[in-house]
């Protein structure tokens, strides 16, 4: 039986007794979705491609399970497991590779693509709300996924000495890279000698990946939901911002732009959540660690042989225009003053 079949046949499990059609739509990057449809009602099915890991879905499952306890605070959806008649949330193939299949709740809705001002005021409110709501979260499992700033958990084939190696002795074929590898790396080292000071932040529950493509906004532009909680775990809670700033950094835009869209996002999120100066003053150093992050994951997909020597070059080229920028315009992102 090929995965489209195993796809077909796994709603029985959570519908035995039930009818159902199974229709492909849009879905998320790292994962295979597919739409159930039962009488009325619609849901989502996701076969989790990143990993086999239960206890990482176990722990995914149960925030968002406490989560629902207290929905009535969060003004959007948030997508929550469906338990199987027979308890538990997932479902484990037999395809030899033992992938995982998950049902969620569905919510109508497009992913935002031009944000105004006052989109990002409610998305920063938005992701306060959430921040707040996961801060009264106590986890008896264990997080299996570490913080941002463990970096040198960030993939398996990517630890410190082989970052060391890769952008202070490129490789030939990424020599025209050679100058920015060499400043990435120079901004890896300044991070890695932050850890001790970001380790002593306020730390929490976070989502970890909040940006456009795990949002969802309806037909008047209102947030609708924020999906994709795979990477929750217990982080510095400023991350939590430093994740959904980077995202709004477009070194094309002008400064006055950036700088008031940066400003607003924070505005609504400062609503809900008070930082610390502390957590104020490194925030450019964590917007940072995320793009580094991202060139890391990459750095490892291309060593393992998962992406062209193409997806990197690119990586390496945003990773590159955008720390620079960020130590150029740091200031912008100090909001030390409100």
């Amino acid at each position: 039986m090929d995965q489209e079949d195993q796809l077909a046949s796994l709603p029985a499990n959570w519908f035995p007794a039930q009818t159902w059609t199974l229709r492909v739509g849009a879905g998320g990057m790292n994962n295979t979705t597919r739409f159930v449809e039962v009488g009325d009602r619609t849901y989502v099915l996701r076969l989790y491609e990143t990993h086999r890991d239960t206890n990482k879905i176990k722990f995914e499952h149960s925030v968002l399970l406490r989560l629902a306890a207290i929905k009535a605070e969060l003004p959007y959806d948030i997508p929550m497991p469906l338990e199987l008649p027979n308890g538990g949330t997932m479902v484990t193939l037999g395809d030899g590779e033992g992938k995982i299949a998950a049902l969620f709740t569905f919510t109508d809705g497009e992913n935002p693509i031009e944000l105004g001002l006052s989109q990002l005021h409610e998305m920063g409110k938005a992701v306060g709300q959430l921040s707040a709501a996961l801060a009264t979260i106590n986890m008896e499992l264990k997080p299996e996924y570490a913080p941002y700033y463990e970096i040198e958990h960030i993939h398996p084939s990517c630890k410190p000495e082989a970052i060391r190696t890769f952008c202070l002795q490129a490789p030939e074929s990424f020599l025209p890279q050679q100058e920015e590898l060499a400043y990435i790396f120079g901004r890896y080292m300044a991070l890695y000698a932050a850890i001790p000071t970001i380790r002593q932040l306020p730390h929490q529950l976070v989502h970890g990946d909040i940006n456009g493509s795990n949002m969802l906004v309806n037909e008047e532009g209102q947030l609708a939901a924020i999906l994709d909680f795979e990477f929750v775990t217990i982080d510095a809670r400023v991350m939590e911002l430093a994740v959904c700033l980077s995202d709004l950094i477009d070194p094309s835009l002008s400064e006055d732009r950036l700088k008031t869209n940066c400003r607003t996002f924070y505005e609504g999120y400062r609503q809900f959540i008070a930082l610390t100066q502390e957590e104020k003053g490194i925030l450019p150093l964590l917007i940072e660690l995320r793009r580094l992050d991202v060139f890391i994951h990459f750095l490892g997909r291309y060593l393992d042989g998962v992406d062209p020597q193409g997806v990197l070059v690119d990586i390496i080229t945003n990773t590159y225009e955008k720390t620079k920028w960020l130590q150029e315009h740091d200031t912008l992102l100090q909001f030390d003053q409100m």
